[in-house]
C-alpha cells in the first residue's frame, strides 16, 4: 500500500506569513504527511512530513477566528482557520495521524526518522501537552460545576419564594 494515499482533504484558509493575508484552499493529509494547496492557482504553499511536527494546537487568530496552528522543528509556524466541517474534526483526525507516528514501531520506514532520544523527548512533550489538556479540562469541568451549583441555588429560591407567595 503506497504511504502517498491522502486520507482526507478539508477546504481550509492558510496564513501567508510574507503576504499577512488569508489563502483560500484545500489542506490534504496521507499517512506521512500533510500539504496545502490553493484554490485558485492549485500551487503547494506548505507540505511538510508529520515527523517535522512538534506542536499541534487549537488556537484563534485575532480573537476571532478558530485556527490550527502546527509548529515545525524549525519553529515554522502554520496557520490554518475556515476549516470544515470543523476545526475541531479537523484538528482530532491530523493529530491521530500525528501521535500514531510518534508512537509507531522504531523499526517501521518513517521519513525522516530521528533518533529514540528525539523520540522521547517528542513522546515526553506529548504527555507534558496531554497533562496539561487535562488541567484545562479540569479546571473548566470545575468552573461548570460551581455554575450548576449556582443554578440550583437560585432555583431553590424561587421555589422558596413561590412557596411563600402561595400562602
Amino acid at each position: 500500500m503506497s504511504r502517498d494515499i491522502c486520507v482526507h482533504t478539508w477546504p481550509c484558509s492558510y496564513y501567508l506569513e510574507l503576504e499577512k493575508r488569508w489563502i483560500p484552499g484545500k489542506l490534504s493529509l496521507t499517512p506521512l504527511s500533510l500539504k496545502f494547496m490553493t484554490d485558485k492557482t492549485g500551487e503547494i504553499l506548505v507540505n511538510f512530513p508529520l515527523s517535522s511536527i512538534i506542536e499541534i494546537k487549537k488556537e484563534a487568530s485575532h480573537f476571532i477566528f478558530s485556527s490550527i496552528t502546527i509548529l515545525e522543528k524549525d519553529h515554522v509556524k502554520h496557520w490554518f482557520s475556515s476549516l470544515q466541517p470543523s476545526r475541531n474534526v479537523v484538528f482530532s483526525i491530523i493529530e491521530h495521524f500525528w501521535r500514531e507516528l510518534l508512537l509507531s514501531q522504531p523499526g517501521a520506514a518513517v521519513e525522516g526518522s530521528s533518533s529514540p532520544a528525539t523520540k522521547g523527548k517528542e513522546l515526553t512533550c506529548l504527555m507534558a501537552c496531554s497533562q496539561k489538556r487535562l488541567e484545562d479540562t479540569t479546571r473548566v469541568l470545575h468552573h461548570q460545576g460551581e455554575q450548576l451549583d449556582s443554578i440550583a441555588r437560585g432555583l431553590d429560591k424561587m421555589e422558596s419564594d413561590l412557596d411563600v407567595a402561595d400562602r
